[in-house]
């Protein structure tokens, strides 16, 4: 098999893989989802923002001035400061939570993730093995979650057992896919050192 349909091969059953282990990760362990809490008056809360006719978008209060004045930077910082201050996610209307499209797109993101590694991959030295081939799709992965979702957690105050959740499905998603893809993918020639 010549080395472009082994880097496609591997992009495609490491992201496979990655998605049916994220799968795995949100049905069967619960992580991310253990993470979100319960509105108290769910119905109230919802009607309250229904009655604000908010179009899709995310949403910061107290609302943060786009350009202001130090008196009103110094305002919006008193106002997140005293609470309640966060972040509100309005999704688009009349869709299903997890329509065949979502399926689709994640397995999409996962698949074209995996050949970016598996070309990565292939430029490794031809010397390198198996064991040090995967580490780097893994450190691949963890650099992604340190460089992203860390930074929502750092910015927006994402919770931070919701982090460490997304870093624990980095991890284990990334270390099954990394293994197919170390293991189909063999290091380039030594002039690729």
């Amino acid at each position: 098999m010549s080395l472009p349909v082994r880097i496609l091969v591997a992009g495609l059953v490491g992201g496979i893989l990655v998605f049916f282990m994220g799968a795995f990760e949100h049905m069967a362990l619960d992580w991310g989802g253990r993470t979100i809490s319960r509105i108290p008056r769910d119905a109230t809360f919802r009607e309250h923002v229904q009655e604000q006719s908010l179009p899709p978008a995310i949403y910061m209060f107290p609302e943060m001035p786009k350009e202001g004045s130090n008196a009103e930077t110094k305002r919006f910082g008193e106002q997140w400061k005293a609470g309640p201050s966060g972040l509100l996610i309005i999704a688009p209307p009349g869709e299903d939570v997890m329509p065949p499209k979502t399926l689709i797109l994640e397995a999409l993101s996962n698949i074209i993730a995996a050949l970016i590694a598996a070309w990565i991959v292939s430029l490794i030295s031809a010397d390198k093995p198996f064991l040090w081939r995967w580490k780097v799709v893994v450190l691949m992965a963890i650099f992604a979650w340190v460089s992203l979702v860390a930074s929502y957690g750092i910015w927006y105050h994402f919770p931070w057992p919701f982090i460490r959740d997304d870093l624990l499905c980095t991890i284990l998603e990334w270390s099954v896919g990394g293994a197919a893809i170390a293991g189909l993918v063999p290091g380039g020639t030594k002039d690729n050192a």
